[in-house]
């Protein structure tokens, strides 16, 4: 069950958060009929202003992480108030980190979502060198990333303040932009085709739904030769992909 959606370039970050965490809600309830996402109402169709609550941001947050060569920083943003609440784990894209996206991260989070995100080693912050052996696995880093924050929710709540008891562990949607899609939609049972044709499942149980931002197409013959030769992973099959997915791609305006 995949939803599409096109949003405009040229909206102000506040609009596109208000436009995608209501989107977020219609499908994480999609989801599960009859149960409560979040503690808000879904923005309306105008985009208007609704009600947000106060938003705590922590960071860094430092998971410990055998085998990836450093500590794993994440930054958790939570309302202030509520209880219940789902969460989201997002996966920033090639380069960028865990400072990245505030418009829309405090949105969702002022709509009574948490929403967790890694820094991952692509992160240009981190200055991982070009030849550094754990760059050709970095897709692999990612999701393993991702299942690492889900494995220590224990020590997030106990390191932000305020947030101990308040998680709802049995609502919990991956999100990604770009490159982060790929992650996110690995979680969700996306294969990485690779150049032999086998499939490996990294799929995570604990993840219910998926939002998609901008992230990579079909692969195979629609990579460009750079794409071939640089992100060979970038060939994804999305037919095994079976849980809600919602999957946003933009539309490019050009500016004067």
């Amino acid at each position: 069950m995949h939803y599409c959606c096109n949003l405009q370039s040229t909206w102000h970050p506040k609009q596109w958060g208000t436009a995608v965490a209501g989107l977020v809600l219609i499908v994480l309830s999609l989801a599960n009929p009859g149960l409560a996402w979040a503690q808000s109402n879904v923005p309306d169709d105008n985009l208007t202003e609704s009600a947000e609550m106060p938003v705590l941001s922590v960071s860094p947050v430092v998971i410990p992480a055998p085998g990836r060569g450093q500590g794993l920083s994440v930054r958790v943003s939570a309302p202030l108030t509520g209880s219940d609440l789902p969460i989201i784990v997002f996966a920033h894209g090639n380069a960028l980190s865990s400072d990245d996206y505030a418009p829309l991260v405090n949105y969702w989070a002022s709509q009574g979502f948490v929403v967790i995100q890694p820094t991952f080693l692509d992160a240009a912050v981190l200055n991982l060198a070009p030849g550094d052996p754990r760059r050709p696995s970095i897709w692999r880093y990612r999701v393993e990333d991702m299942k690492r924050v889900l494995e220590n929710l224990d020590l997030i709540e106990n390191t932000v303040p305020g947030l101990e008891g308040r998680m709802n562990r049995d609502r919990i949607a991956a999100a990604g932009h770009s490159y982060g899609g790929i992650t996110a939609g690995m979680l969700l049972g996306a294969r990485v085709i690779r150049p032999d044709g086998t499939k490996q499942d990294l799929s995570d149980p604990r993840i219910d739904v998926g939002i998609l931002l901008a992230t990579a197409g079909r692969g195979g013959e629609d990579l460009s030769d750079f794409a071939v030769r640089n992100f060979p992973f970038m060939n994804p099959s999305f037919a095994e992909m079976t849980r809600p997915v919602l999957v946003i791609a933009g539309i490019g305006t050009s500016l004067p």
